[in-house]
């Protein structure tokens, strides 16, 4: 008896044990589904990369990992974007940082005038934008700080921006006397104030029709946004300073990051940071070729100013740098270390 009864017991328990075993397997296999937020269109360049890295991650992760992305606003307008994965909102979001100015000083350096140039022969070559979304992203443990409550996965830099005209040529900043001229940001608008143009905030969506309307005189913009907007009938010149870019920020929910398994965030951080900066930024620059492309296709004049004349620009726009500084109180010192470390990769070359 005293044996049948021991063997009832072990079979009892391993019964037990076995249905513990089932009981845990559910959360082993358990899927983490990450909310992915950003403003553009589904049928941007974009959303297509975050929803290719999307299925990347899904691959790598043995889809224990599920990127669920949200076009267009879904989750909120875009100047909300970065707070929703700071908060929690969302998990991961796409966001420009010149929607919050002021909120990311250090960031907002690489948004300076002309700060994407190398001097090469004495002659000053603008860097493509894989290489300067390289670059930044090289240096996030600097920017980290101002992007408090997430983890920075990568920054990328736009297409730099040059004076796109109605009617007028350009060729020189007197050129630009009076002149309204849509920005894109608040150093973009200082730097049209200091070429002595007026500048104004306008949606792209209504610059086509107030320029054919001669309410505006021009845009500071990219290649690749004329073509997106499909801009090339109301456009009569560009004159190709490339004097300025933003930057767009990839960032994921600080606490949601650090509560995945070690093996999980080692798949979020090898599908981002540098490398992932560089390959979107590569995207860019074709889209940016694209553009160019279109324009001259539609017969709009290509001004290409001389070294004296690039000078001018250069020259009014450089005391922007100074008053971003002063300007940026006790993050002085982050936007001093980061400016230096910049302009050091520049001339350098890629991380």
């Amino acid at each position: 008896m005293a044996f049948s009864s021991s063997l009832t017991m072990k079979r009892l328990s391993g019964a037990v044990l076995g249905l513990s075993l089932l009981g845990a397997l559910p959360a082993l296999a358990q899927t983490i589904e990450l909310k992915v937020s950003h403003y553009l269109p589904p049928v941007h360049t974009i959303h297509k990369d975050l929803e290719r890295w999307a299925a990347e991650v899904g691959e790598k992760s043995g889809g224990r990992l599920k990127l669920t992305v949200f076009p267009s606003g879904q989750m909120g307008p875009l100047p909300r974007q970065f707070d929703l994965a700071r908060t929690g909102v969302a998990d991961i979001a796409f966001f420009i940082h010149g929607a919050l100015p002021g909120r990311f000083p250090a960031t907002e350096v690489a948004h300076l005038p002309f700060v994407f140039n190398r001097e090469v022969n004495g002659e000053s070559k603008v860097l493509s934008i894989a290489e300067a979304s390289a670059i930044v992203t090289s240096l996030s443990a600097i920017l980290e700080p101002e992007h408090e409550g997430t983890k920075l996965l990568y920054v990328v830099a736009s297409p730099t921006v040059s004076p796109h005209l109605h009617k007028k040529t350009v060729r020189a900043p007197k050129d630009l006397a009076g002149l309204r001229i849509r920005h894109n940001g608040y150093i973009t608008s200082a730097m049209v104030t200091a070429w002595g143009a007026s500048p104004v905030a306008m949606p792209p969506s209504e610059l086509a029709d107030a320029m054919d309307k001669g309410t505006l005189d021009g845009m500071m913009f990219n290649y690749e946004a004329a073509l997106a907007f499909q801009m090339a009938k109301s456009i009569g010149s560009v004159t190709e300073l490339k004097a300025s870019a933003a930057t767009f920020g990839l960032v994921m929910n600080k606490a949601k990051y650090d509560s995945l398994p070690a093996d999980l965030r080692k798949v979020i951080d090898e599908t981002t940071g540098v490398e992932a900066a560089r390959r979107v930024g590569a995207i860019y620059d074709a889209a940016e070729v694209a553009g160019k492309k279109y324009l001259e296709d539609n017969k709009v004049t290509i001004v290409t100013p001389t070294k004296e004349e690039a000078d001018e620009f250069r020259k009014l726009a450089a005391p922007l740098a100074e008053t971003l500084i002063n300007a940026s109180g006790e993050k002085g010192k982050a936007v001093t270390e980061f400016r230096a470390k910049l302009k050091a990769l520049i001339a350098k070359g890629s991380p």
